[in-house]
């Protein structure tokens, strides 16, 4: 199964400039002397700002690639350099192909690029307040980056098979030689030919099996016909026959079968 995702590079550059420039404001607001020091913290609009995000940006994307590297669908590119490519038609926009097991939850997809966002940004703060040496600010983004990785790891994890469903019957009749007699059925110890029928569910899979109580009294074959046994007597005496599911305890008919002398 094929997963389209996109990142969208404004929208992660503007949340980089929101959390440094939320820092920038509370450390300028708590004396003078700090003003200096936000202007530096705050990324803003400046060249040599828009740089350094856009290569922080680049990183973090292809660390992403390597943590999605079991998954990202194949090419036939047999050569590499350092330059950038985006999206064909707008390089605001990266998008990421990933070949993922049927068994995946695709209602994740979003939730995937959501994540993958969320590591972007994380790393580009965190790289941002180490090139602003603000090693004790940059700490809880390295804590985070390892969070989000997890997360996005998460988001492969297979769900169970589905069971397939199996049609088997859930009725069951039984008759002997066409007749259902509910009081029970005598056999001639000669006969031969008592044929024990049954019907099923339209087009369920037939698992039904026989058996007799006493098999020295009477034996039960499968009969060449379909749904169907032969009941064999071996000598007189009265035994009861169970047609019964193999996949279900609670369907089962039983036939009383008394076995007499010739007349």
């Amino acid at each position: 199964m094929i997963l389209k995702f996109q990142i969208i590079k404004s929208v992660v550059v503007d949340e980089v400039k929101r959390a440094t420039y939320l820092k920038a404001k509370i450390d300028g607001a708590t004396d003078d002397r700090a003003i200096k020091m936000s202007f530096n913290e705050a990324a803003g609009d400046e060249a040599v700002h828009e740089n350094t995000l856009t290569h922080d940006f680049q990183s973090a994307l292809e660390i992403t690639k390597v943590i999605l590297t079991d998954y990202l669908a194949p090419n036939a590119q047999t050569s590499g350099d350092n330059v950038i490519y985006y999206n064909d038609k707008d390089d605001d926009i990266v998008e990421f192909v990933i070949v993922v097991s049927r068994r995946c939850n695709g209602t994740l997809s979003d939730t995937l690029a959501r994540l993958v966002a969320k590591y972007v940004e994380d790393y580009m703060i965190y790289q941002w307040w180490l090139k602003t040496t603000n090693l004790k600010q940059a700490e809880p983004y390295l804590q985070s980056l390892t969070f989000d990785e997890q997360n996005i790891r998460r988001c492969f994890v297979l769900s169970g098979p589905s069971v397939p469903t199996i049609p088997y019957t859930k009725t069951l009749t039984a008759k002997v030689d066409g007749s259902d007699n509910g009081g029970g059925v005598t056999i001639e110890l000669g006969n031969k030919e008592t044929t024990l029928s049954y019907s099923i569910d339209d087009s369920a899979i037939d698992d039904i099996e026989a058996r007799s109580s006493d098999p020295s009294i009477l034996e039960v074959q499968r009969s060449a016909e379909p749904h169907a046994f032969c009941l064999v007597p071996i000598n007189t005496g009265v035994t009861t026959v169970t047609i019964f599911s193999r996949h279900s305890d609670n369907l089962k008919r039983e036939v009383e079968i008394t076995v007499t002398k010739e007349e």
